[in-house]
């Protein structure tokens, strides 16, 4: 279990890092939005906290963090796609 969060782990981190050198006016506005929490570091605290405390919590066995923290990598992606897609315009 801890392998499955861990490599979903590396997933958020890679679609954070394409947000915030993606190409295009969506992408830079939520860039510059994201730059403002913490300049610029903050969001990427954040991510390694979520990962830190899913690892923990499924070392200890919880399978509940596996089912968060998965939901929390799915909606990642979606909204990385999203983005994508708002970004090509019509």
């Amino acid at each position: 279990m801890l392998w499955i969060v861990f490599v979903m782990g590396i997933a958020n981190f890679f679609l954070h890092r394409s947000v915030m050198e993606g190409r295009g006016p969506v992408f830079a506005e939520i860039a510059a939005t994201l730059r403002r929490f913490g300049g610029g570091w903050g969001s990427y605290v954040f991510e390694f906290a979520l990962l830190v405390a899913a690892l923990a919590f499924a070392k200890q066995g919880q399978p509940m963090a596996l089912f968060l923290y998965g939901a929390y990598t799915a909606l990642n992606a979606g909204a990385y796609m999203l983005l994508s897609q708002m970004n090509r315009g019509p």
